[in-house]
């Protein structure tokens, strides 16, 4: 079957500073601490924390997700992960979560976007899965720091 790229890309701004955004959701093992539909992963392999080539593990709804941490920059407050090919009908799926300062406001810009190879098939069908995750994240994330 033939696959096209596809790129999805969710943001939000959030009312508190980049650092304080940063602290709740810079670990990649910490994703199910903060986002309201994704259980606490467990550890994939014996790499810990932020190091490059951790794995974690996420169970639900009789689905078993492995992702892998590809890149962590602690300065530009972003990580990168993907996923096996076939996850959700996805191949190459590469996701980067990245917090940036609004300094003008003392607020954050969050941008969560992935980049994928979709059979045409299922391009919709996991273009929405993927943007539904990455919006309830955000937007549980902008409610938690609301004022």
């Amino acid at each position: 079957m033939a696959t096209t790229m596809a790129e999805t890309k969710v943001s939000t701004v959030v009312e508190a500073p980049a650092e304080r955004v940063w602290e709740l959701i810079g670990s990649f093992h910490g994703l199910g601490d903060w986002h309201p539909d994704l259980p606490e992963s467990s550890l994939g392999n014996e790499l810990t924390g932020n190091a490059i080539g951790a794995v974690r593990v996420f169970e639900f709804d009789g689905t078993v997700l492995h992702e892998t941490l590809l890149g962590y920059d602690e300065d530009a407050r972003s990580y990168t992960y993907s996923f096996p090919d076939g996850t959700f009908h996805l191949d190459g799926y590469r996701a980067t979560l990245r917090v940036t300062p609004v300094t003008e406001l003392g607020a954050s810009f969050v941008e969560w976007k992935a980049t994928y190879d979709a059979e045409a098939a299922h391009r919709k069908e996991s273009g929405d899965l993927v943007r539904g995750v990455f919006a309830s994240g955000l937007a549980a994330l902008r409610e938690r720091f609301a004022a």
